[in-house]
């Protein structure tokens, strides 16, 4: 198979058009070959490149007018909260006028953006932390929409307060069910999971306090991701990464710790979270009342 001699080519993200390529003589036979990689419809880069959503949203300001804004996961992405990766559609407040709000690789809204909301960034605009949040606190799940922006908390970018006083007095689409769950924001958690989890869990009635520090005559035990700590039950958020076996053996040493120190672990997988909140809400509720009856007897 003969090699593509590729001319010199692309921006400095080491990005070019269709229309680019087709005038410095490659086709599109050979744009669809393992010499280039599509990154957004009509805009390509060579298979050198490395495929982030950084590089994604710099195809998105070549194909979107200056007045398109970056916002919600993308947005969390380029202030450094990795919310987003390549495969994430790129979310983006486009111009009602331009008409493009179904195009493949774009999450695409029409709505009302306010100077003070976005700062420049290369060709279109990028929009603050604050509204980044409200983007992601108005999305259609709860759960997500919370975890999201805890990890905008985590980072030490926002706090709820700065959240609920920018959102004081609008009237946008979304801003009543935003306000509504900022009360539910706790920038503890380490992971989207662990989030996620705790938010699913109140929302069936069980609160537990998230990154409790346990301690055991005096000395520290283990931090455990939710914890009830009237009944000593801690559940631990089991991600991929728990699958490495140095990370097992971590895992099991603290536990057999939490144990000793009269705790009760219950360990939640991803497979848990998929299969039934209520069947694992129920699991809990459970082992709580088993403890509490068990310190009366």
């Amino acid at each position: 198979m003969n090699e593509i001699s590729i001319p010199p080519l692309g921006n400095e993200h080491g990005l070019f058009l269709r229309a680019e390529a087709l005038a410095a003589g490659i086709t599109d036979h050979q744009l669809r070959s393992s010499a280039f990689r599509r990154v957004l419809h009509g805009v390509y880069t060579t298979c050198e490149t490395p495929l982030t959503h950084e590089l994604k949203c710099h195809a998105a300001a070549m194909r979107l007018p200056p007045t398109a804004m970056l916002t919600g996961l993308s947005a969390a992405t380029l202030h450094g909260v990795p919310l987003a990766d390549f495969s994430t559609p790129v979310d983006v407040i486009v111009p009602r006028e331009y008409g493009m709000h179904r195009r493949q690789g774009l999450r695409c809204s029409a709505v009302r953006i306010f100077d003070f909301e976005y700062s420049p960034w290369y060709q279109m605009r990028l929009a603050g932390v604050e509204r980044t949040a409200f983007d992601l606190l108005k999305r259609r799940s709860a759960a997500m929409a919370v975890a999201h922006c805890d990890a905008l908390l985590h980072a030490g970018l926002i706090t709820a307060q700065a959240i609920e006083k920018f959102l004081s007095g609008r009237g946008d689409n979304g801003v009543v069910r935003a306000r509504l769950r900022i009360p539910h924001l706790d920038g503890r958690a380490e992971s989207i999971q662990e989030s996620v989890l705790r938010v699913e869990l109140a929302a069936r009635g069980l609160e537990p306090v998230p990154q409790l520090e346990v301690f055991h005559r005096g000395r520290f035990v283990a931090r455990v991701d939710l914890a009830f700590p009237a009944e000593c039950v801690a559940v631990e958020y089991d991600g991929e990464w728990h699958s490495d076996p140095v990370q097992i053996r971590k895992d099991e040493l603290r536990r057999r710790r939490l144990s000793d120190a009269g705790w009760l672990v219950i360990t939640v997988t991803n497979q848990d979270m998929r299969t039934s909140m209520d069947v694992l809400a129920a699991t809990i509720r459970s082992a709580l009342a088993r403890r509490r009856n068990r310190s009366f007897n």
